[in-house]
């Protein structure tokens, strides 16, 4: 079965971790995990190089949200590329913009969506970018505009996400027609082999895939946090030197950094949600 299935997320929600856990499962052929590099298996969408030569560079620099207008194109060219299905990494929102749908139900397969508590999403995020103040994180959780996040050191590194309550309903509620699993990063943490289980499941259901169970305990032992950590060392595409993007990975870290008016700045904006996801 041809198309995308989407592993898609709000920044720090387990995206890679889900990633590590793929690509070992489906094109890590030997016994060993020593390199981060084969989580490029699982690109980058919308890729930046590709990007580069389809935009000039004062237009995405006046507005990022040009981007919207090569998302299907894009698409249609990866797909004219490949024979199988493909897995694509985003934190794109599931917006329409100008007109321009990010992706539709032509080229999406599936999607893979991993929704995290928010407070540990703050926590993990300030842990990862100290240029931030936990107020200005927090801030950008919760922001009512389509904010659209451009990496400072590639003008065409553009990802347009909404809050993070926006971005889970988006991919929750859009493309009515494809099937969708919603993963909890806190259950993932809590039962990883019954988790990953449920999504080699469905990527099965959806592609005809047989399932491994020797696979899947195989590709759990090698993306332990343990190894990825010790992996990150030897450098990361996603890295930066002076902080640590493999943290604890743990849950519940909020109750010990956030003060009382950042936490009821997140409830007043996703009690709702928060509620139907059962963190509160």
């Amino acid at each position: 079965m041809k198309g995308i299935i989407w592993v898609s997320s709000y920044p720090k929600s387990g995206n890679t971790w889900i990633r590590s856990l793929l690509v070992n499962y489906f094109y890590n052929y030997t016994k060993d995990f020593d390199s981060l590099k084969i989580l490029n298996k699982i690109d980058k969408f919308p890729n930046p190089e590709h990007l580069k030569k389809l935009i000039k560079y004062n237009d995405i620099e006046t507005n990022p949200f040009k981007v919207a207008d090569y998302w299907m194109s894009l698409q249609k060219k990866i797909l004219e590329e490949k024979n199988n299905f493909i897995f694509l990494k985003n934190h794109n929102a599931l917006v329409s913009i100008g007109g321009q749908e990010f992706t539709n139900e032509l080229y999406t397969l599936g999607a893979i969506y991993i929704v995290r508590d928010p407070r540990d999403v703050a926590v993990s995020y300030f842990n990862f970018d100290k240029t931030l103040t936990m107020d200005k994180i927090i801030d950008r959780l919760v922001a009512k505009d389509l904010m659209c996040l451009v990496t400072k050191k590639n003008i065409y590194d553009i990802e347009i996400l909404g809050s993070w309550k926006f971005n889970y309903i988006s991919w929750r509620d859009g493309i009515k027609n494809i099937p969708k699993i919603i993963i909890k990063y806190e259950d993932l943490l809590d039962n990883t082999y019954d988790v990953f289980f449920d999504i080699i499941s469905y990527i099965s259901d959806l592609t005809g895939q047989e399932i491994s169970h020797q696979k899947i305990q195989s590709s759990i032992e090698k993306s332990s946090f343990t190894n990825l950590q010790k992996l990150e060392k030897k450098g990361f595409d996603e890295y930066k030197k002076e902080i640590t993007f493999f943290n604890s990975g743990q849950a519940s870290q909020w109750k010990n950094k956030l003060n009382k008016n950042q936490l009821d700045k997140i409830y007043d904006s996703f009690y709702k949600e928060m509620r139907e996801l059962k963190y509160i």
